[in-house]
């Protein structure tokens, strides 16, 4: 935790993962991340994941989903879901695989990255880069339901 101190008497505590998350994610996190839809070829391997992410979609919270993603789905081949349940805020930065399903299983593939919960009812990613293709992070379900109320705004 980053103590903020201003004329020594206001200090501002500041969980570091939650409050300097990199908000570029807006451009990465878009439609074609949702598990409703279907295959095609994009692949996080080649985008430089480096730092802490919160995804976002217009503005709105959305995470990984905690269950078996189909392959074929998020727009790629090896769908990464997130291997157990997202943290609560008391239990801070903790682990989890992050699973590729793919033609012969929910974990066929997996590489370790970090999770966070933050106040305000989000959740921070340290993602890494898979070191192969067709393999992407994807949103949870929800992400199409959160489209579909926005379109009918």
């Amino acid at each position: 935790v980053l103590q903020h101190c201003r004329l020594i008497v206001i200090c501002l505590s500041f969980d570091l993962p939650c409050y300097f998350f990199i908000s570029q994610i807006i451009r990465v996190y878009s439609p074609w991340r949702s598990t409703t839809v279907g295959s095609w070829s994009n692949c996080d391997s080649n985008f430089n994941w480096n730092g802490w992410y919160r995804l976002l979609y217009y503005g709105m919270n959305i995470r990984m989903p905690e269950s078996c993603t189909t392959y074929d789905r998020c727009s790629t081949s090896i769908t990464f879901w997130l291997n157990g349940s997202h943290p609560q805020i008391s239990d801070g930065i903790i682990s989890r695989q992050a699973c590729g399903s793919w033609t012969r299983g929910c974990c066929e593939f997996y590489v370790s990255i970090q999770v966070k919960a933050c106040p305000g009812n989000y959740y921070v990613y340290e993602f890494i880069n898979p070191n192969f293709c067709n393999a992407a992070y994807c949103a949870g379900t929800h992400l199409e339901k959160i489209i579909k109320s926005f379109l009918k705004l």
